[in-house]
């Protein structure tokens, strides 16, 4: 039986992790390597024949030396078990230029003769065939990102007309390049034979979701395939990269595996305490079914990342509670720690009125999460001017109107006795 394993965008680097605390990026590299000694596990308990990683190996093109360590070490433990492992370079793992030496390719160097017959790393639009235990001939094709490298910027009306041919003539590079790239794939997919044929392809894909509850809608910077131009591909089975959201896309031959940890916020398992649909993480385990190529999800264990909303942005509704214990029992009821083993991180927005601003200690609501055993704590808030409140004093004493004006005051009723005390005081010197 043929065995494959499916990955993608395992963003190795700790740099991903500078926001956080030392203690939380710590946890947070670990998270990576958990994810991989779990997709090593996979891989060698199945006895797959090959590993696809689908771009995006590194989170940096020049990775740290923790970084490229790990990933050896993870390399070196499937190549040692002769399953043969294919990497297609992504936009994280281009050079800056074409010049540039790529580092993966220099594990070809650093690999021992054995091991290098299982290492393949496919930096261009290129073809390899590899034997199945069982002897069954896969061939692999690869299509790497590749972004258009034209940029512009749109200028006022006296250039309107030469930017509006700089516009076109963009739009018919990457309207050549899209089609001399499948052309290309085409051709060497037709090229070679083989029991199975496989495309893997670190590309966008319109209509995919690349993070959580988004919507891709493309980007001038890179070239953006339609789904019926990758989907419809005659291969066996289509390994996709670059989005971060495990999805079936086109057809049910084409898969995006999606990360293999979540990597910000954008991919939360959890928004106001709902469990957000494509949360899970996981690789694609493929295996032939009587001469076709079956894909299955297999999800694996990582961190939650929750994102939760508070509004006190309208103080007579919901005022801020005066004991800020009740803000942080709101926010564990909308995160809660299912795995002390890996507490969640947690992004709170808040929205809330000028007036209640100072009263927000942002410091001591993060001091109490942690030690509820939260990892880390991320706080957004928004400020929001309060409708300023106006009292006629027609036919009313001033002082009358003064305590009518600080009773409406969304203020700590012992603050709010101390200042009606003064205020009564100053009013009766002046009068």
């Amino acid at each position: 039986m043929v065995k494959i394993l499916h990955t993608a965008d395992l963003h190795i680097g700790e740099d991903i992790f500078s926001q956080y605390s030392m203690k939380a990026a710590t946890e947070r590299f670990n998270d990576i390597l958990y994810s991989l000694d779990q997709i090593k596990d996979i891989a060698i308990q199945n006895e797959v024949d090959a590993v696809i990683i689908a771009g995006d190996v590194f989170n940096r093109i020049i990775p740290s030396g923790n970084s490229s360590y790990y990933f050896s070490k993870f390399l070196k433990q499937l190549l040692e078990n002769r399953i043969h492992t294919i990497i297609v370079r992504g936009n994280h793992d281009r050079p800056y230029t074409e010049d540039s030496s790529e580092l993966l390719k220099t594990y070809n160097i650093l690999l021992s003769s054995k091991q290098e017959e299982y290492f393949h790393y496919l930096s261009r639009i290129e073809n390899i065939v590899i034997n199945s235990k069982n002897g069954k001939k896969i061939s692999f094709t690869a299509l790497p990102y590749y972004p258009s490298d034209l940029e512009f910027k749109e200028v006022q009306d006296i250039k309107e007309a030469f930017e509006k041919s700089r516009i076109e003539k963009r739009q018919d590079f990457i309207r050549s390049l899209k089609e001399e790239s499948l052309k290309k794939v085409n051709e060497l997919k037709n090229s070679v034979q083989a029991d199975y044929h496989i495309l893997i392809a670190h590309v966008p894909i319109m209509g995919a979701i690349p993070g959580s509850e988004r919507v891709f809608l493309g980007s001038k910077y890179e070239i953006v395939y339609e789904v019926n131009e990758i989907c419809r591909l005659p291969f066996d089975y289509i390994a996709l990269g670059h989005f971060h959201v495990m999805q079936q896309i086109g057809s049910e031959k084409c898969w995006y595996s999606g990360s293999i940890f979540r990597l910000t916020f954008d991919e939360s398992s959890y928004i106001d305490g709902r469990e957000v649909s494509r949360s899970d993480k996981g690789v694609i385990f493929v295996s032939d079914d009587n001469g076709k190529l079956v894909p299955k999800p297999i999800t694996i264990k990582t961190r939650d990342l929750c994102v939760v909303h508070l509004n006190y942005s309208n103080p007579k509704i919901m005022p801020l509670p005066q004991n800020l214990g009740e803000v942080v029992e709101n926010i564990s009821a909308k995160c809660l720690i299912k795995d002390k083993s890996l507490p969640p991180c947690v992004k709170v927005f808040i929205k809330i009125s000028d007036i209640q601003r100072k009263m927000l200690n942002e410091y001591k609501i993060r001091e109490m999460l942690l030690e509820k055993g939260y990892l880390d704590i991320k706080f957004e808030i928004i400020t929001e001017q309060t409708e300023q409140i106006s009292l006629k004093t027609t036919n009313m004493p001033v002082e009358e109107a003064l305590k009518r004006y600080i009773e409406s005051l969304q203020i700590d009723s012992q603050l709010k006795k101390q200042v009606l005390k003064e205020s009564l005081k100053i009013l009766k010197e002046v009068m």
